[in-house]
């Protein structure tokens, strides 16, 4: 028998699972993997067209069956799906529901020519298998959660590989909200600290004296209501990671100390004179350009250096539209489980209200928009008038004629003349509004610039406040 993940099993009951593992084995020579409902999501991607066959051996696994489906359909993956019915659930009609989101549909034991006939297709070679976490790479890994999330970012897999395998200190920088601590999460648990705890700690919500505490802990009585003794993260996290978010507003003594610890890995709880060790390895997240901080003094150069030996900037969501499909369908799935709602999809209306919006709160705001959204829901599938009227009353959000194409973007004048004024836009933001930086970054002359900032009306912005230096994005690679 040679493994295979073109066809998985997923089932509650593992003695159900082996009788139809040995008979796919004996009949067909496969040796067809077998896992739990709550690790299907796990498996599912945009490119994976495997088939997933969900034995139903209890009337109690229609809950659980249900939510795969549902979720599956939602984030629109093309797996193949098929409920198996043992006779306790069998003509209890807890499916008929599904039919119309499934590519199969048998009763057990009762049609086992039926279910040899749709493993043997289920086999057919070419298509995407479903990954296996036990055999995958690293790279493979941060790649398919990557595509499952914000596809705009999988050009940074090889970055992230390295910052993964490599025990050295990370800087990520984006505005709030652009998913830094995701990107934290997917390099520790690409790394060889996986199995060790990732902890994060929020550095703009603690008061000066008790950022030293938070850090490394606190001896019994070394200041008042200081009634027992505390362990700080770094020692909490052990041979894991710690983040540490809005590292930006650390004030310069606690700069110090912070460079010490990531120095030497030494340390010393608040009120003790033990020196302890820290094995964890940091990673920083800010939203602000640290460089900038620098030059003001209020950000230390040394530590400045030590912290950005690898370093990643997260763009705002308004520059990556392409995340906000996969990120909206991920959000459906997971709130509609959550609030037992039976959505199986996002019309197209309100995709493109999602897609077309700025989002200026980046990821968290979607994040909220689409919770309220759902909970508020009815019916089996998200609708425009659903969402925030922040989002569905924008004026540049339109319903297209009857028989233009959801893709119709206008003609190809238009649409470069589009393409152009966003590229100078973005141009113009990370220079800081030079033109002249502007012009080099977009190779063209200067003039050019200014006849094309003048034919598109891109002289109404605003001047940057005298004295006032805005954020640089850096690009990274």
């Amino acid at each position: 028998m040679t493994p295979t993940r073109r066809l998985v099993l997923a089932a509650s009951d593992p003695r159900l699972a082996q009788t139809v593992q040995a008979h796919l084995g004996r009949t067909l020579a496969l040796a067809v993997p077998v896992v739990r409902f709550v690790d299907v999501p796990h498996l599912l991607a945009p490119d994976t067209d495997g088939d997933l066959l969900l034995v139903a051996s209890d009337p109690a696994d229609a809950g659980p069956i249900e939510t795969v489906v549902r979720e599956a359909k939602v984030q629109q993956s093309p797996a193949g799906l098929g409920i198996l019915e043992s006779e306790a659930v069998a003509g209890r009609r807890a499916f008929d529901h599904l039919a119309p989101y499934l590519a199969g549909r048998w009763g057990w034991p009762h049609h086992v020519r039926e279910v040899t006939t749709w493993a043997r297709q289920a086999q057919a070679p070419g298509g995407v298998p479903f990954a296996d976490p036990a055999t995958e790479t690293t790279a493979e890994a941060i790649r398919r959660k990557l595509v499952n999330h914000t596809p705009s970012l999988t050009a940074l897999v090889d970055q992230l590989c390295i910052a993964a395998e490599h025990d050295v200190t990370v800087l990520i920088e984006g505005e709030t909200g652009t998913g830094k601590t995701f990107l934290a999460r997917l390099i520790h648990d690409g790394s060889p600290r996986r199995g060790s705890r990732f902890l994060v700690v929020a550095c703009g919500t603690l008061s000066g004296h008790l950022i030293a505490s938070e850090f490394f802990g606190h001896a019994r009585g070394s200041f008042t209501g200081a009634d027992g003794a505390k362990v700080g993260k770094f020692a909490a996290a052990g041979d894991g990671s710690l983040l540490l978010d809005e590292i930006d507003t650390l004030g310069l003594d606690h700069q110090a100390n912070l460079l010490r610890v990531i120095e030497t890995g030494e340390f010393e709880p608040v009120g003790s004179n033990e020196t302890q060790i820290s094995r964890a390895r940091v990673i920083a997240a800010t939203n602000w350009n640290l460089s900038d901080a620098v030059e003001r003094g209020s950000f230390r150069r040394d530590l400045y250096y030590r912290l950005q030996v690898l370093s990643f900037h997260l763009p705002p969501l308004r520059h990556r539209p392409e995340d906000v499909g996969p990120l909206v369908r991920g959000m459906v799935a997971r709130y509609g489980t959550k609030f037992g709602k039976r959505l199986f999809g996002v019309c197209p209306e309100a995709m493109r209200a999602l897609e077309s919006y700025p989002w200026p709160g980046n990821i968290r705001q979607l994040e909220n928009v689409l919770q309220q959204a759902v909970l508020t829901s009815s019916g089996n599938e998200l609708k425009l008038h659903h969402l925030s009227p922040l989002v569905h009353t924008r004026s540049d959000v339109t319903t297209p004629p009857p028989g233009a194409t959801a893709n119709y973007g206008g003609t190809l004048k238009q649409s470069r003349e589009s393409t152009e004024r966003v590229n100078i836009l973005r141009a113009l933001e990370k220079a800081g509004q030079s033109r002249t930086r502007a012009a080099q970054l977009l190779g063209v002359s200067r003039v050019t610039l200014y006849k094309k900032m003048k034919k598109y009306g891109l002289f109404t912005r605003p001047e940057p406040v005298p004295g006032f230096e805005p954020f640089l994005p850096r690009v990274v690679g």
